[in-house]
């Protein structure tokens, strides 16, 4: 392996050869994807010098350095992002989906469509009305981010996409609306009905949906992809919950103050509430020891 090659000669290279092998001990993980050239760049050496350490350490040229370089890379990777196999015990199942997450997270953030987020967040700013609309599990998610929206001030509204009741008929849409609609799995024909229907009345439509495939993705105007693999049969809520997060956040930015105004009426309501409720149970205890007192 080459670092073992690089150790057993090391004491022995020039400063030139040492830069080179420092380089790449170093930061083997760039180096992985450079051409000699950058390398020697990066060692402040020639192109040729790189060539002629490669085949110091027993390498045919540099192509076969740097494909060792690679699997070492490839090593790493799999170490990160392949989790443990074989063992179901409650401990490991934890870990293996711990992992999971992570990695979908990390493939969420590098392929975000930033220009995608920016139409998103104008959108929900800017709408005369917000329905966030989920089915199944992801309704509560759908019923949080309302809230998080209601909070921060703006006109939201968390509805069912199931038949049962979707709380909005298509007459009743206006052009100023807008439909977030929350699609974990297929199996929600109702988000997609809903957000069809919104789009035919002109209100704008956006999808954040589990993948590309979703039907909810032909649906929406704009659509985001909160992936839910997991490494067991459910599905991950994770990048969903992780892309609902990222929207408040970054809403709550754009409305700088009026969204803190916002969040302190919240926490003084919720104050106000607590103290209603100690009092009424105060009233509770005094009622029930006059009670206690009679008998």
């Amino acid at each position: 392996m080459y670092r073992d090659h690089v150790r057993t000669i090391y004491e022995h290279l020039s400063p030139g050869y040492r830069r080179i092998a420092d380089f790449l001990l170093t930061h083997y993980q760039d180096a992985a994807f450079m051409t000699a050239a950058q390398v020697a760049k990066q060692a402040s050496v020639d192109t040729a010098l790189v060539v002629r350490f490669a085949q110091r350490l027993g390498y045919p040229g540099y192509p076969e350095l740097i494909g060792e370089i690679q699997e070492d890379v490839k090593r790493d990777l799999r170490a990160v992002y392949e989790p443990p196999e074989g063992d179901d015990s409650p401990g490991q199942v934890l870990r293996r989906n711990l992992m999971q997450d992570r990695n979908t997270l990390e493939y969420m953030h590098l392929h975000l469509e930033v220009e995608t987020v920016d139409v998103v967040v104008d959108a929900i700013l800017h709408a005369s009305r917000l329905f966030v609309v989920g089915e199944g599990s992801a309704g509560y998610m759908a019923e949080g981010f309302a809230q998080q929206m209601l909070i921060l001030g703006l006109p939201a509204h968390a509805i069912s996409g199931e038949l049962a009741g979707p709380g909005v008929k298509k007459g009743a849409i206006q052009p100023g609306d807008v439909f977030l609609g929350l699609g974990l799995t297929a199996m929600t024909p109702g988000v997609s009905a809903m957000l069809k229907m919104a789009r035919a009345a002109k209100a704008k439509t956006v999808g954040i949906v589990g993948s590309l495939a979703h039907p909810l993705a032909a649906v929406a105007e704009h659509v985001l992809v909160a992936p839910v693999q997991a490494t067991e049969n459910m599905p991950s809520w994770t990048a969903l919950a992780g892309m609902l997060n990222g929207l408040a956040q970054t809403v709550a930015i754009r409305k700088g103050e009026p969204a803190a105004n916002g969040m302190l009426d919240s926490d003084q309501y919720l104050t106000a509430y607590a103290e209603m409720l100690r009092q009424q149970l105060s009233s509770r205890r005094e009622i029930a020891k006059a009670h206690a007192l009679k008998e």
